[in-house]
């Protein structure tokens, strides 16, 4: 039903009270009955879920890339240490952390396909890996900030910055697949409740023979022996014609019973030559 009574028009009538806002309402009512239906159907949990999926991991994402290039200065600053511009290890300890880092989000990336599927890492060397790879990033970001040099004043800030975002970095890689395995596992079981709450359409019933027609008994002289259900069709068709005051018709037979018109006509003429009790068993 339209949620849109038919008493609840569009047009605007002040006297009865329907002003511009009450249509408006009506309106949003019609709609947001609409929009229910569309919120509680399974495929479109899914869709929202995808949804918020791809906006929370491309966020992640975001998020470990600006801390994996913090930590990306803080290792090449203790690789470099006081080298010059003109020593190529400061220039190759910029790739240290890059290189460390890409390792990681391929096992990310590895952990998030597989979890997706239902599917167990299972290897301790994939976790011990991540953790050396952290674990270094770790170590070589907070230890400029310990072993402070001759000049240098020790700042508790910048050793709380270097701590906190090697951890948070940490925390990023371990959680994002856990993520991607949650949300896919919430995607598949809106989908397989929406196949499994889908009614199957009805199965229509076989259809029933037809009946056989009563085939015409041969014309002999003697009265027709019919089944009992065709005769008492018959006799109350006859009785009915009598009481309107006409003659029983080869018509009125197979109005009353399925039988082929000549056999239609010679019950028609036995009624007639027999005054009404022409058949026998």
């Amino acid at each position: 039903m339209n949620p849109l009574q038919a008493n609840e028009s569009d047009e605007i009538d002040v006297q009865a009270g329907v002003t511009k806002r009450v249509v408006g309402l009506r309106r949003k009512v019609a709609e947001s009955a609409r929009l229910r239906g569309l919120v509680d159907n399974p495929d479109m949990v899914a869709v929202r879920i995808e949804s918020q999926r791809r906006l929370i991991t491309r966020g992640m994402w975001f998020f470990l890339a600006l801390g994996l290039g913090f930590t990306t200065a803080g290792v090449q600053d203790f690789l470099a240490g006081h080298r010059p511009l003109t020593d190529p290890l400061w220039w190759a300890a910029w790739l240290a952390e890059p290189m460390l880092a890409g390792i990681l989000i391929m096992l990310l990336v590895f952990e998030s396909e597989i979890l997706s599927h239902g599917v167990e890492v299972g290897s301790r060397w994939v976790d011990w890996l991540k953790r050396i790879l952290l674990t270094s990033t770790l170590f070589m970001n907070v230890y400029p900030t310990i072993a402070v040099r001759e000049g240098e004043r020790f700042e508790v800030g910048n050793l709380a910055i270097h701590v906190m975002v090697p951890v948070v970095v940490f925390g990023v890689a371990e959680v994002m697949p856990v993520i991607q395995h949650r949300m896919n596992q919430a995607i598949t079981d809106a989908y397989h409740r929406a196949n499994t709450t889908t009614p199957a359409p009805p199965t229509p019933a076989p259809a029933a023979p037809p009946p056989a027609p009563v085939q015409a008994a041969p014309a002999t002289g003697t009265r027709l022996k019919l089944p009992d259900q065709i005769r008492d069709a018959v006799k109350a068709r006859a009785d009915q014609v009598a009481a309107e005051g006409r003659a029983l018709t080869a018509d009125d037979v197979r109005a009353a019973v399925r039988v082929p018109p000549d056999l239609a006509d010679r019950i028609a003429a036995e009624v007639h030559a027999h005054n009404g009790h022409a058949f026998t068993n």
